[in-house]
């Protein structure tokens, strides 16, 4: 279920037409950034995905989201129809040192697991 145009444009005006790490105009070459990277169980739509600029998206690599980045999330994309996916979430509440587990019983939970 990846990124819709519809989506990729409501992401945008969310974003302020801004890279979601950098703060930075995007412009026209946006790529998708997965929060919870793909490699881990992230989902590939947009719960869990943001507009960043290519070397930003690199940059990130394959870390899990800080704290603040979750929040910052959360706070574009409260009361929207994109929402936020689940395991960010419980990633926002987990424990320091335990974030990978946290996020892996949340997918398995998803997952019914």
């Amino acid at each position: 279920m990846p990124v819709s145009p519809d989506e990729y444009r409501l992401m945008d005006v969310q974003q302020g037409g801004c890279c979601f790490y950098c703060g930075e105009p995007v412009g026209a070459k946006a790529t998708f950034d997965h929060l919870i990277p793909l490699a881990y169980g992230g989902l590939d739509a947009a719960p869990n995905v943001v507009l960043a600029h290519r070397r930003c998206n690199q940059r990130k690599a394959d870390r899990l989201p800080t704290p603040e980045e979750i929040d910052r999330f959360v706070t574009q994309r409260r009361r929207s129809q994109l929402g936020v996916w689940p395991p960010l979430l419980a990633l926002r509440d987990a424990e320091p040192g335990d974030e990978w587990m946290t996020v892996a019983r949340a997918i398995a939970k998803l997952n019914g697991l």
